[in-house]
């Protein structure tokens, strides 16, 4: 079927016109719309200021010159990922701002833009893994036949996992996703398709500390909840590797599995 005449079979379906969708529907999509739009403006300034710490993990001080031009490639390779992404994410908020809802055929440009994007935004922090691998071949200068140097590399690849993971499972969810499960249920219940759905499920305290900063100060308390959010758990990432680290290498040098000493003159390799 092309796609071009969609609209046209559409109308002969529903009628000479698309059918109007009434304006209380309308409000109920344009909430967590608006809410997208929002969480979009404060993933992107955040995107901003931390662009910087994950440039600084590229090692361009190495006195190895291939792993110099390397570093340089991964860089660039990084801003295109970057730069690609954020020209759809732009693409989409666009789409959000002029987008009518007024009829049927609009509503199911919506809901396919919106899982299309979604389905996007994960490949893209998926293809963090492969330039996760290579960063941790450079860290280690891709000799594996040194000291500890296979250790640290399986423990940055797992640390990217983690992150890659914990992104996808909880950040995307409750920046972006609940908000497009919404559209999409009030989509499917308006064209009549049966709508499954899930059980209730107890506040989560992000959820909390946002009804409670956006009752307080509206758009801006939800920016600040998220703010707040992101640095908390970006901070406790950190503190519980680092704890978990600890106690392998305490654990380790207990049972005489690790030399601590050896493993210094590793890592020291790596500064």
């Amino acid at each position: 079927m092309e796609l071009d005449n969609f609209k046209e079979l559409w109308n002969k379906d529903t009628g000479h016109e698309p059918p109007e969708i009434l304006l209380e529907k309308q409000r109920e999509i344009h909430s967590p719309l608006q809410m997208l739009k929002i969480n979009m403006k404060t993933e992107f300034w955040l995107m901003v200021i931390t662009l910087p710490l994950l440039l600084t993990n590229f090692p361009f001080a190495s006195p190895d010159s291939n792993i110099k031009i390397i570093s340089a490639f991964v860089t660039m390779l990084t801003l295109a990922f970057i730069t690609y992404f954020y020209s759809r994410f732009l693409k989409l908020y666009k789409l959000l701002q002029k987008n009518s809802i007024n009829t049927n055929y609009d509503l199911f440009n919506l809901k396919t833009q919106l899982l299309i994007s979604k389905e996007i935004y994960i490949s893209y922090y998926i293809s963090y893994i492969p330039l996760g691998f290579l960063l941790s071949l450079i860290k280690i200068s891709f000799h594996f036949d040194m000291e500890y140097n296979l250790a640290i590399f399986g423990i940055s690849l797992l640390i990217t996992l983690l992150l890659v993971v914990f992104i996808i499972r909880y950040w995307i969810y409750y920046m972006y996703g609940r908000y497009i499960d919404d559209v999409v249920r009030l989509v499917d219940e308006l064209n009549g398709i049966e709508v499954s759905l899930a059980g209730e499920k107890g506040k989560t305290w992000f959820e909390r500390s946002q009804k409670f900063l956006m009752n307080k100060w509206g758009v801006r308390g939800n920016i600040l909840n998220t703010v707040i959010w992101f640095i908390s758990m970006y901070v406790f990432i950190i503190l519980f590797l680092t704890v978990v680290l600890l106690m392998i290498i305490i654990i380790g040098a207990k049972l005489d599995f690790l030399d601590v000493k050896s493993l210094q003159r590793a890592l020291n390799r790596l500064n």
